[in-house]
């Protein structure tokens, strides 16, 4: 199979729509967060220009995400283009947004920042996130959803993983650990279009991937375990359509090359 080149759209909008989302589960999750947040209230935007939008609100020790261009924003930062974006994304330190309002507003900025250090650290496995139980916890959680996430800007517009999204069934499927409440994303994969969220599924899932507890996610998510072997011995459980959940394990290895961490 040929190996069709990252494409810096596409990276674009994992950033946004599959990333950022993770700063919700974060915050909800880690104390470290909630400490770092504290009672800071306000809405952060995130757009390329001509291009999509993410808005951030920071209310009541709480954050969320809207995939759009929110009201009345406290805070907005613009960027040129895809790969101003990227790069902004990837730590490189030239790669400023353009801060087109609320310079004013500095504690909120420096708050955004210190939690999407702590997102990324978390994400990446950095060392020190890795060192302790919660930190590997979070880091399975964040991984995962993410991952649910972003299935949907690859089969918008990845030409590897459309290709291979062309080859299977369409249904609904679901992806959870046993015992992490609030963990569940989804992808629906339809015959005119796809969607993804991180809730409860829209509808009964077609097929099901379970990973039994948190160790066992984080051994598949790491390549530390032998995912067959897993199956077979019921630490991976899925149930229902079995082909589809093999042809989203392949474009999740497409989401590996986009996410990989990079060096500033």
């Amino acid at each position: 199979m040929s190996i069709v080149s990252p494409d810096p759209a596409v990276l674009s909008r994992l950033y946004l729509t599959a990333v950022l989302p993770c700063l919700t589960d974060l915050v909800n999750q880690s104390a470290d967060a909630r400490a770092i947040l504290g009672g800071f209230r306000g809405s952060i935007v995130l757009a390329i220009i001509g291009g999509p939008a993410v808005t951030i609100h920071l209310s009541c020790g709480q954050i969320a995400s809207e995939n759009r261009w929110g009201k009345t924003p406290s805070v907005i930062l613009l960027f040129f283009g895809n790969r101003h974006l990227n790069a902004f994304f990837s730590g490189k330190r030239w790669a400023v947004p353009f801060l087109a309002w609320g310079g004013w507003r500095m504690g909120l900025l420096a708050c955004f920042s210190k939690l999407a250090g702590l997102l990324e650290a978390t994400l990446n496995g950095a060392p020190p996130a890795l060192a302790t139980s919660v930190g590997r916890r979070m880091h399975v959680r964040l991984s995962l959803i993410a991952a649910g996430l972003g299935l949907h800007p690859l089969a918008e517009g990845d030409l590897q993983a459309q290709k291979t999204l062309r080859t299977l069934p369409p249904g609904l499927a679901s992806f959870s650990i046993e015992g992490e409440d609030a963990a569940t994303v989804w992808f629906d994969h339809g015959s005119t279009g796809s969607a993804a969220g991180w809730s409860v599924p829209p509808r009964r899932p077609d097929v099901r991937i379970t990973f039994a507890d948190i160790h066992v996610a984080y051994a598949a998510m790491r390549d530390e375990i032998d995912t067959l072997a897993a199956v077979g011995s019921g630490q991976i459980k899925v149930e229902g359509l079995v082909p589809l959940a093999d042809g989203l394990n392949f474009v999740m290895e497409r989401l590996r090359i986009y996410l990989q961490p990079q060096s500033p």
